[in-house]
């Protein structure tokens, strides 16, 4: 079957895979096993259905230091598969009940191995792609096998993008801007929180995503719902609509925040307002290569002690990577020493949740040799909402 240009160029994964065997080496792992959905698809080129629609009929890709990768995927699955991965290694399985361990079992014997550790994805933000009785299964099968965690591997990776990469981001950032520069307008007082998703998400849409994600909070009741899905209140006069959001392009994600204010900002929300896009702003001219990600949090928390004020919008980090999910490691938080690197994508966002709304400016920034780019190009305004 005549594979199709359905994704990046053959040789986007020949460096991927000579990248992976590299850190393989050098972690002592001799076999990577990839069930997940997004490290499945950054090394095979196949893109599968989102897990949120369904849990059955998962992928198994294994990479071995030595030798040809393989791809094991339902019979369902084959014939995408096959017109779009570059793996030429594919085999198939029909049951519905359970995992192909035996075949699985042999492709992991088959290979030479020197210490015989299987790197899976067991740690830091990852998830395995298949019911945990049938990779306990698996285990007990391979018990001359060590499974360890690949995830330290696979983020040191995927944290760095490539230009095919930052072609599809750059394009999902831009997305998301038309969505808040052509929804925030039309958005009126009484509409719900779903309804403005669906405004702005239709933006989104019409300008290219493949789909979108948005969190809104509004109003008082709501101000504490950063996290949150859209409900069925409706904006009044005086209430601040804080919209989270991204487009998605090619699996490649945008994530970051602009708000408006029904009927227009009292001179607080545009004070505030302003104090937050200051420390955002201060925290964004520091991004460079080299830079320890913990200096972003002193500079943004400095800012904003500054001016009688402390970071009340609690996220666990003041900023992440993105990419394949649009909020990935790295974190910018005092926890994590991440050293800022050349083509990562991170995210810069302090912010402060108080009773007449959420203040949040989030940006999207690329790191660049010498300093930064802010991928996240809607206008940096309090918006007047109709």
């Amino acid at each position: 079957m005549k594979r199709q240009a359905l994704w990046f160029p053959i040789e986007e994964y020949e460096a991927r895979v000579q990248r992976a065997r590299e850190l393989m080496a050098k972690k002592g792992i001799d076999i990577l096993f990839l069930t997940g959905d997004r490290n499945y698809l950054y090394f095979t080129g196949h893109r599968p259905l989102t897990p949120e629609g369904w849990a059955a009929r998962p992928n198994y890709f294994v990479l071995p230091l030595e030798g040809d990768a393989n791809l094991i995927v339902h019979l369902f699955l084959e014939g995408d598969v096959r017109s779009s991965s570059w793996v030429e290694n594919l085999s198939t399985y029909s049951s519905l009940l359970e995992a192909p361990i035996k075949e699985l079992a042999a492709i992991f014997r088959h290979y030479k191995t020197k210490r015989k550790r299987i790197g899976a994805e067991l740690g830091q933000e990852q998830r395995i792609g298949m019911p945990i009785r049938d990779f306990l299964g698996l285990r007990e099968e391979l018990r001359e096998f060590e499974f360890v965690d690949a995830a330290p591997l696979l983020w040191e990776m995927r944290a760095i993008k490539s230009p095919n990469e930052l072609i599809c981001i750059r394009r999902a950032m831009d997305i998301t801007a038309r969505g808040f520069m052509e929804g925030f307008p039309l958005v009126r007082s009484g509409m719900t929180e779903k309804e403005i998703a669906c405004v702005l998400g239709s933006k989104m849409v019409e300008h290219g995503a493949e789909t979108f994600w948005t969190v809104i909070a509004s109003g008082k009741e709501n101000k504490e719902r950063i996290s949150g899905k859209p409900t069925d209140r409706k904006v009044a006069p005086g209430d601040m609509v804080w919209v989270d959001m991204g487009a998605m392009v090619n699996d490649y994600w945008a994530d970051y925040a602009r708000s408006g204010v029904v009927g227009g900002p009292s001179p607080d929300q545009k004070h505030y307002y302003e104090i937050i896009v200051e420390a955002t702003t201060e925290g964004v001219a520091a991004v460079k290569a080299g830079v320890p990600g913990s200096t972003i949090i002193d500079i943004c928390e400095k800012a904003l002690h500054d001016r009688g004020l402390d970071i009340s919008f609690h996220a666990g980090r003041l900023g992440h990577g993105v990419g394949l999910f649009f909020v990935e490691p790295p974190s910018i938080a005092k926890w994590d020493p991440v050293i800022l690197a050349e083509n990562m994508v991170i995210t810069i966002e302090p912010g402060l949740v108080r009773e007449d709304g959420i203040y949040h400016a989030e940006e999207n920034v690329l790191v660049t040799k010498d300093g930064y780019e802010i991928l996240s190009n809607a206008p940096r305004k309090l918006w007047t909402l109709g």
